[in-house]
């Protein structure tokens, strides 16, 4: 049994240096995304401060990446979109506000560290940083800019062959948040819990 582990060990560094020829590939997700929005609100001094929260599930988010893997070493750009997280009225114990609505994609460089296990199924890990694009409507005011982003992602992947490969993963990302200011003060920010379901194709 020993001999037999030993030799699978040896076939699996074989089979890694063999894939350690650098190769690309594309690939698109759906996600099912549980959106965190916290938004705190308060005077100038922020000395009384309000908060809210506005969780909302979203479903088929759109994820487009381009990526280059070199053995157990992936690295990828990648877009994320994602549908408007919007209320008609909200109203959170004394805060109330007539219309809420926010709007955020980002683009992020990602590097992936994948477990080889010398079957068709390979687990991974991996992080990125990168900016969003976030725009909040606050009632009758709105503000937009770009923010600081991460993301931490784990999963796993099928081989169908040589090319294809399904992926199921998970996905946490902090997008930054938006600062409205005047007399009173808001500041929102957004995070995601994704499960996304994908495709891969290696050229």
């Amino acid at each position: 049994m020993k001999k037999f582990l030993l030799l699978a060990g040896v076939a699996c560094l074989f089979s890694a240096s063999a894939q350690a020829e650098v190769s690309q590939y594309v690939s698109g997700k759906l996600s099912y995304d549980f959106n965190k929005v916290k938004m705190k609100v308060g005077g100038g001094d922020m000395a009384s401060v309000e908060h809210m929260k506005l969780n909302k599930v979203l479903v088929a988010n759109p994820h487009l990446a381009y990526g280059v893997r070199a053995g157990y070493v992936r690295g990828e750009l990648e877009w994320n979109g994602s549908r408007d997280i919007k209320r008609n009225w909200v109203k959170d114990g004394d805060l109330e506000i007539d219309h809420f609505r926010l709007y955020k994609h980002s683009f992020m460089a990602n590097v992936y560290f994948d477990y080889l296990t010398c079957t068709p199924w390979t687990p991974y890990l991996g992080a990125g940083m990168g900016v969003s694009y976030l725009k909040a409507d606050l009632g009758e005011i709105a503000k937009s800019g770009y923010r600081l982003a991460w993301q931490v992602m784990g999963g796993l992947t099928y081989d169908f062959n040589s090319h294809w490969a399904a992926d199921l993963g998970y996905r946490y990302a902090d997008l930054g948040r938006i600062r409205f200011g005047g007399e009173e003060v808001a500041k929102i920010n957004a995070r995601d819990h994704e499960i996304l379901l994908g495709v891969r194709y290696t050229f």
